[in-house]
Formats: C-alpha cells, structure tokens, sequence
C-alpha cells in the first residue's frame, strides 16, 4: 500500500500512549463543541495550505519555514525531516479543542529515482491484494475516479489492549502545473471494532468509544526535482483529550514517540520505493 494511504501509522502514536495509561483507556464520546473546534482548526488549515500551493514563493510546506534551502539539502542527502504543526487563528493565536486534542505533525522525504507521472500512476491504482502493512487487515478500494479514490481499511493494533477500526477514506490529487501535485484525505468513517475476529464481531458507534481516534486527515505534496521526488505529508488526528493528572507524563512521551514513529515511517516508504523501481527494472529486461 503506498503511503499516501499510511495515516493510520500516525494513529499509532496515540493508541501507544494512550493504551499505556489504563485511566485514560475508559470510554469517552465525542461532543458536538470538539467537532465545531475540530472543524474550524480544518478550515483554518486548509486555507494556509491552499495559500502555499498557490504561492509564487514555494510550494512545499518547508519552503515557508526557517531555513528552506537547508532542509531541502538534508533531505536531498537522504535525510528526513519531522516537526510537530500547530495551526493559529487570524490573530496569531492557538484554536483551543474542548475535550479533544488534535496531533499535528508533518515529515518530508526525498525519493531517488522517482518521477512524478510515476508515482500518481501508482497511487490512483493501488492494489487491493497488497503488499500491505501488518496492521492493515483488510484493504478495498470502494470507488475509483479520476484523480480521485475512496478507500476502505479495517487496521489492528495489539499493543498493551487490542484496538481495531473499520475505516473509510476519501482521496483527492491535483497537479498544480508542471512537476507538482498534492493530495487530501479525509477518513469519512471511524468505526472503533469490538470482538475483533469472534462471530459476534460489531463496530461501536461513531464518536461514543475509547476516544483513540475521532477524526483524521492528511495532505501530502509532491515536487518532482533532479533525481527524484520530494514527499511531504502533514497529518492530523482527533483524539479525546489527555486526562490532567497525566498530562505531565505523556505530553513529552507523546511527541519522543510522534517523532521516533513518523521518522521510522518515512524511511520506510525511502526503502520501498527503492525495491519497487528496483523490481520494475528487472521486469522491463
């Protein structure tokens, strides 16, 4: 599966964290104030996000951040970028997220060897029948458009208490003239699993579960460069909000292991798109 679609990796962060703590564990249900807060921080980036992909000045989140020319040589060395996002109102000021907490991050890496043509052929025509993640138990695409794919993934963690969810996912590409693109996707449905794999197996109802996972979108770009593509993607999750008493505690455990996961991540999807064109050269001999 490529990575367009590897949100839920950064859904692990937080059942990881969260499971950790049993009192943090307890049922929650999402509350129509978080949706409104949820729903105005979305607003509020996609709006800077649509500025950046029309700006003269860049395109890449990274080329409107400190130090541009910098992290693109890092990544161009083969580096990764990761960095916690925050997005501010008008007046320069944090949106506030009653009983919810929003994990806001972004990474970027360059691909050797990749064009873009190539991998938009690729991603607007995943496979059903993988290779796909450990996590990832069931995978279908349910409609396929052009420049356009709504996705069905049912994922499984079995770390300290299991967790599965039955989710969908709405996919959209644009090219923004000639050597770039972007995408967004929404997971339209987040149905947390109980009795994973037993005949009385049922989806609890949306919004009313352990409050790992409420809502989660992400937005990558692509910039075709000499050798090869840079990738970068911000993803942002809806989870209830981190029990007071333990705030101290996770906080930092959060981020040491937001960062740890999404570097590891991209370094992974480095790899396997390095064994890809590997296989394919081998197969056009």
């Amino acid at each position: 599966m490529d990575y367009k679609n590897r949100a839920y990796y950064w859904v692990l962060i937080v059942i990881l964290l969260f499971t950790a703590f049993p009192a943090a564990s307890t049922a929650a249900q999402l509350q129509p104030e978080t949706i409104e807060a949820w729903e105005s921080y979305v607003a509020s980036t996609e709006a800077r996000i649509e500025q950046e992909l029309q700006s003269s000045k860049g395109f890449l989140i990274q080329d409107f951040c400190a130090q541009p020319d910098e992290t693109r040589k890092l990544l161009l060395k083969g580096g990764a970028v990761v960095a916690p996002m925050e997005t501010i109102d008008g007046e320069g000021n944090g949106i506030p997220i009653p009983d919810g907490r929003i994990h806001h991050w972004r990474g970027s890496i360059f691909l050797p060897g990749v064009g873009l043509d190539e991998y938009l052929l690729r991603a607007l025509n995943p496979s059903e029948n993988g290779p796909h993640q450990p996590e990832v138990l069931e995978y279908r695409i349910l409609e396929k458009k052009p420049y356009e794919l709504r996705l069905f993934i049912k994922m499984v963690r079995r770390k300290f208490v299991m967790l599965a969810y039955n989710t969908e996912h709405h996919v959209t590409y644009r090219r923004h003239g000639e050597g770039r693109a972007s995408s967004r996707s929404e997971a339209t449905k987040i149905a947390e699993i109980v009795e994973l794999g037993k005949p009385h197996e049922r989806e609890k109802p949306e919004g009313r579960d352990r409050g790992f996972m409420w809502r989660l979108n992400s937005y990558w770009r692509f910039e075709e460069v000499n050798g090869g593509l840079i990738a970068e993607g911000e993803s942002m999750l809806l989870s209830r909000d981190i029990p007071g008493i333990l705030k101290p505690v996770i906080e930092p455990l959060i981020r040491r292991s937001a960062h740890e996961m999404i570097a590891n991540t991209l370094e992974e999807i480095k790899v396997n798109h390095a064994g890809y064109n590997v296989v394919q050269m081998q197969e056009t001999r």
